[in-house]
């Protein structure tokens, strides 16, 4: 219910009205704002006259305003912004809502009242009174707040605004900066693919008056000093956001989210093979589209349980500290009834040439890349027929279908588990997304790729979020509206589904197996119900 917040108050300009207190501090009023803390440390406590009270980050202002302040909308309710830009204007008339004639959406209407004041501004706070002497819907918490404390909660909404303060960090002479990294690591297609593609879309986009100027951060060395490298390029050439990105592992990328987290700069969706490791509370500023390998384990481990014959036996192969870490997060994600899983290093414990993987009836998961799998796969030298083999699960990030010219024998047998489309169906999802878009930015539309797919994501939703703040620029509000906009849209092409929610930072939320339809087994289907990658 908690967005529920639609009478509160509409926001913002410098409060030269009465009642104007002595000058607070931010730092306490941020605390009140974002954690649900008081100066002097304890919770804060929110009174509410039909739901339950509450304390601490649930009686937040955040909770249901953001942490831009700049409030939100679900449907057509609408929770309003409480920034310096709108808390001390005069409030505007909207319509009110309706579910079906006669009928209102209970919140939805702002209606005209003056600008708030100082002291009306803390009446609404402990009384629920708005400055036209109406009372706030019942929704809208009351706070026990003295003097001091409202002054500190003004003193930091007043931070807060259309461009989160007095200038917006990379917008210099209608031209708004934006970065893309490129850690010395990365593949060289996926340097290929975002160069080109993302300086294409540079070139093109505006935002009315507005150019976009991209710079290329192209790191050196060794990643303990990317996070310095990177320190020195935003001091000499501040940007908004750093869009897309290339790198190769999420280990790697670590230095780079950590530059993103204390620069407070959207990071979004970088070409890269899975994502850190969690960030700590509070810290957002990073998005991915997927976790790699280990949502891929994930995904392969809820395939186990809906199998309608378990395995007899179940072993799991890699060759990699990558590949370890997704059998590990395999074993761990199984249902409690599943097979035992054996764990084997191929590393420690190699296969000899020629030998039999398992029996028939067993399952065979590999963390493996293609050179370990066409090895192992080969044409069975006993002769056997595919109905006499086990099955063998392998990841599509670390051996993709494309990757693999199986033996007839192994067609069958073989699934992957996968957050990507299948090729069919990225074909289709670019003839309506991807190559338009690649047209418009001037790149030949029917070379389209997977690659370029990616890239196309993280411009696309980075284009939607600004246009859809309506001029509201902060860095925060980007991220806000970002979270808004990615649900399963043309965009996500390359991937089965993306969306992301509130405090959410990876967008591919499920996956499935995918293997070779009979009875030619050429053409990749799914195999499996859509399962869930991320939880």
């Amino acid at each position: 219910m908690k967005h529920l917040v639609a009478a509160l108050l509409a926001i913002g300009l410098p409060f030269a009205h009465a009642g104007t207190p002595d000058a607070g501090d931010p730092a306490p009023g941020r605390a009140i704002h974002l954690d649900g803390r008081l100066p002097d440390g304890s919770a804060l406590r929110a009174r509410r006259t039909d739901l339950p009270d509450m304390t601490g980050t649930a009686a937040a202002c955040a909770q249901c305003h953001r942490r831009s302040g700049m409030g939100d909308q679900e449907g057509r309710l609408r929770v309003p912004p409480i920034t310096q830009a709108s808390l001390f204007a005069p409030g505007r008339s909207l319509a009110a809502g309706r579910a079906a004639s006669g009928i209102e959406i209970a919140g939805t209407r702002t209606e005209t009242r003056p600008a708030y004041t100082v002291d009306s501004f803390a009446r609404a706070l402990r009384a629920g009174i708005d400055p036209a002497g109406r009372t706030l819907a019942p929704w809208m918490p009351r706070y026990d707040l003295d003097d001091a404390a409202v002054a500190d909660l003004l003193a930091w909404l007043q931070q807060l605004g259309p461009i989160g303060g007095a200038s917006l960090r990379g917008l210099v002479d209608n031209t708004l900066h934006v970065a893309t990294i490129v850690t010395p690591d990365a593949p060289a297609a996926r340097r290929e693919a975002l160069e080109t593609t993302l300086s294409a879309w540079a070139r093109q986009q505006t935002f009315g008056d507005v150019r976009v100027a991209l710079h290329v951060w192209r790191l050196t060395g060794d990643p303990a000093g990317w996070r310095t490298q990177l320190q020195r390029q935003l001091a000499t050439q501040p940007v908004y956001a750093v869009v897309s990105g290339a790198g190769a592992g999420a280990a790697q990328w670590a230095p780079v989210e950590a530059f993103c987290e204390a620069a407070s700069l959207p990071c979004v969706f970088p070409l890269i093979d899975g994502t850190p490791a969690s960030a700590p509370a509070g810290q957002h500023h990073a998005l991915y589209l997927s976790e790699g390998l280990t949502a891929e384990a994930r995904v392969a481990a809820r395939a186990v349980a809906a199998l309608t014959t378990a395995p007899t036996r179940l072993q799991v192969w890699f060759d990699s500290d990558p590949g370890r870490d997704a059998a590990q997060t395999f074993r761990t994600t199984l249902a409690p009834d599943a097979p035992d899983v054996q764990l084997r290093d191929l590393r420690l414990q190699p296969v000899a040439t020629g030998q039999p993987l398992a029996a028939a009836g067993e399952l065979v998961v590999a963390w493996l890349a293609p050179p370990q799998v066409r090895t192992l796969l080969a044409t069975p030298s006993d002769g056997r027929r595919a109905d006499a083999l086990p099955a063998v699960w392998l990841s599509a990030q670390l051996a993709p279908p494309e990757a693999l010219d199986l033996a007839p024998a192994w067609r069958p047998r073989v699934r992957w588990a996968s957050l990507r489309s299948t090729p069919d169906r990225f074909r289709a999802a670019a003839v309506t997304g991807l190559q338009p878009w690649l047209r418009t930015i001037g790149l030949d539309p029917m070379l389209a790729t997977p690659l370029q797919g990616e890239v196309y994501a993280a411009a696309y939703f980075f284009t939607d979020a600004l246009q859809r703040s309506r001029g509201a620029w902060s860095a925060e509000h980007l991220l806000e509206r970002l979270e808004a906009g990615v649900n399963n849209r043309a965009a996500a092409g390359a991937y089965l589904r993306l969306s992301l929610g509130q405090g959410q930072r990876v967008a591919a939320q499920v996956g499935q197996l995918q293997g070779w339809a009979p009875p030619d087994h050429r053409t990749l289907v799914p195999m499996s119900p859509v399962l869930n990658a991320n939880r």
